[in-house]
């Protein structure tokens, strides 16, 4: 029995593992030059960046962050203190003394009202339904509110990866069970610890799959022209590039096609573009701000589609959490393509925010930005909904498998779905079904 893994983020990792543990041979293909895949480690700053994942979520269902505690080798932080809100023409003392956020919760409420009113619901963007909310409560805000409340509900877009004009209203609520736990000492130490019990030579990269031919045996074919078998074949190629075709790098061609129950459904799916940009600082400019978090509100009034206060940043105040002078800021959508694509320009971008934080140096020392959106292997984030987008057939049918073809991954699973422990559970739940049809 041999079975090739595609794929050497952790959804393939832990296949490989819980495989090979129980002596089946495998083999695992990285198109990258590392493993890991969206778990990425930037380590030449001032401290562990997490470029990819950050956090634990849901954990008080989190078998693997139960397994991370029991282990003791992790740096653990809940940065879940209420952040310090910056707008363009607000202090965070007047968006509290003007109760945005409370008028932002009952927003929230709204949706979730609306959304589970009738299975028959339309699907709207997140934009549209809240208009439908000021359309109904708007005589009874202030002003104030009714322009900025809007703009504190779209701190989802950091959730997603996509703005709110994109975003489907349906599934655009987070509830996690749980708090979410940032990983301080940084992912890497989960990676490397799963490598660490697998094979060196089982695990190949720069091992780019073009083509997958499925039969009794699966034939795996690289761009390369190296070929792999095996009698099951575990694909954990992120959706993105699932829904790739040829000649596009990453696509895979496959041999049947996969079934319209599968690619119909991949068809009806978003993507999201989350990315990051760690500025560090000779010095703290902002250290009388005891908060670990800093959370930009978009402006209802900027027209500038590359102003900071068009869209809203949420900023990890790495001083008050690592110690160390430094700020990540999450990004999405258009503004993720443009400043992954134009780091130089990621300064200038976000000044006008931070100048509300203290007086700001001439620039930072170091700049570290993602490239999710342009690496061909990635291609953005995660999985994302836009309206009328439904991931419960994705995840149905990319569970159900094609024969011995069988699919893992953040984009596979429900409960945990986006988040590493999704895709871990995933990897472990399809290493047991080969297992089990031994």
């Amino acid at each position: 029995m041999r079975v090739v893994i595609v794929g050497g983020g952790v959804a393939g990792l832990k296949a490989a593992l819980d495989l090979h543990s129980q002596g089946i041979e495998i083999v695992l293909l990285e198109a990258r030059e590392r493993l890991g895949g969206r778990i990425l480690t930037d380590r030449t700053g001032l401290t562990a960046y997490d470029l990819g994942a950050s956090w634990a979520h849901d954990t008080l269902t989190n078998e693997l962050f139960d397994e991370m505690v029991a282990d003791g080798d992790y740096e653990l932080y809940y940065d879940d203190m209420k952040p310090y809100l910056v707008g363009e023409n607000f202090s965070n003392d007047d968006f509290h003394r003007l109760k945005i956020e409370q008028v932002a919760n009952e927003i929230t409420k709204f949706i979730e009202l609306r959304e589970f009113s009738s299975l028959d619901i339309e699907d709207q963007s997140l934009q549209d339904v809240v208009k439908e909310y000021l359309d109904k409560q708007g005589k009874l805000l202030t002003s104030e509110q009714a322009e900025y409340a809007p703009q504190f509900v779209r701190h989802l877009e950091l959730w997603h990866g996509i703005g709110w004009e994109e975003m489907s209203s349906k599934f655009s609520l987070v509830d996690n069970v749980g708090r979410n736990c940032l990983i301080r000492s940084g992912y890497d130490h989960l990676i490397q610890k799963m490598v660490d019990k697998l094979p060196k030579e089982c695990l190949k990269t720069k091992q780019v799959v073009t083509r997958v031919e499925k039969s009794r045996v699966v034939v795996v074919q690289t761009a390369d022209g190296n070929i792999y078998s095996g009698d099951y074949l575990v694909c954990t190629v992120p959706q993105s590039l699932l829904q790739l075709a040829a000649p596009n790098a990453g696509a895979i061609e496959w041999i049947p096609s996969l079934p319209e129950r599968i690619t119909g459904p991949l068809r009806k799916m978003g993507y999201g573009k989350l990315g990051k940009v760690v500025l560090e600082f000779e010095s703290p400019f902002w250290s009388h701000l005891e908060y670990d978090r800093f959370l930009g509100i978009s402006s209802p009034t900027t027209t500038t589609e590359k102003s900071v206060w068009n869209h809203p940043v949420l900023i990890l105040n790495m001083f008050y959490i690592s110690k160390v002078p430094s700020l990540v800021c999450f990004i999405q959508g258009r503004i993720t393509e443009h400043l992954e694509r134009n780091p130089h320009l990621a300064w200038e971008y976000f000044q006008p925010l931070l100048r509300k934080l203290g007086p700001l140096p001439l620039a930072p020392t170091n700049v570290i930005a993602t490239s999710w959106t342009i690496d061909p292997f990635a291609r953005g984030s995660y999985a994302a909904c836009r309206p009328g987008d439904d991931p419960t057939d994705v995840i149905i049918n990319l569970e159900r498998g094609f024969g011995n073809v069988r699919f893992a991954g953040e984009h596979t699973i429900l409960d945990g779905a986006g988040a590493v422990h999704g895709a871990w559970m995933s990897g472990k739940r399809e290493a047991k079904y080969i297992l089990k049809n031994l």
